[in-house]
């Protein structure tokens, strides 16, 4: 019967080691090169996708100019969801210019219901996304505040664009879906208004407010402290911003 000497026994259980070490190095960096190249392909299809999606509402914003059909509240309002999907504050601040000069000139259509973005707010099934998905644009506004500064131009013009964007959709006077008919809807898009100032108290909406105070004296005006819900702009620079 052949035996293995002490020595060749020693080996051959040292190579086996061995092998088994190599085995599990090679499955380890395999299973490192799977996880390297998923995060490399979610990358990839994420980048290729905000991408797109950019490319889609540069688009619309072309094809949105002054001289074509106004587009229904329901087109703004998917537009706008593909744009806070991918927003970042830098890169997007022109896109998000725009949409709320789109938004805003829906609000003004006359007696096209289906134009007038807050018109959302009275659909059963988008009332709830409408809700969230204003709350995020006026707190990206007010983001844009925080960083504007009115000694320049373009700057103040964004500005008035921003604080209109808040007046608009904390106060319900303007909306003309609540004009003739539509009265009995005010309690109800006033209970949305107080919802939406709520959420952007809770964020600090009123430092926002406190900064363009202390810009311009005559801008900001609300009432006292422990009725924050209501609030207004100052008409007389608020107007003569708006004419110029």
């Amino acid at each position: 019967m052949f035996t293995l000497s002490q020595t060749s026994r020693a080996w051959f259980i040292d190579r086996a080691r061995q092998a088994r070490e190599e085995r599990l190095v090679q499955k380890e960096r395999e299973r490192a090169a799977v996880v390297i190249q998923a995060h490399v392909r979610s990358f990839l299809c994420r980048s290729r996708l905000q991408r797109d999606i950019r490319r889609e509402i540069d688009d619309f914003f072309k094809a949105d100019d002054p001289g074509s059909t106004k587009r229904s509240a329901l087109c703004v309002f998917k537009i706008a969801r593909k744009l806070l999907f991918v927003f970042r504050i830098k890169e997007d601040n022109e896109r998000f210019e725009k949409l709320c000069r789109s938004i805003l000139s829906s609000m003004d259509a006359e007696n096209e219901p289906k134009v007038w973005y807050v018109s959302l707010a009275c659909s059963k099934d988008l009332t709830l996304l409408w809700i969230k998905q204003i709350k995020s644009i006026l707190w990206y506004c007010c983001d844009f505040l925080k960083q504007l500064k009115p000694e320049i131009l373009q700057d103040s013009r964004l500005i008035t664009l921003y604080l209109t964007m808040l007046v608009t959709f904390t106060d319900t006077s303007t909306w003309k879906i609540l004009r003739g008919k539509g009265e009995s809807l005010r309690p109800a898009m006033n209970h949305i208004c107080a919802n939406i100032m709520g959420h952007l108290n809770q964020h600090g909406f009123y430092s926002v407010l406190q900064r363009c105070d202390g810009l311009f004296p005559d801008l900001v005006s609300h009432t006292p402290r422990n009725n924050p819900v209501r609030w207004s702009v100052g008409r007389s620079w608020y107007d003569w911003q708006l004419s110029h």
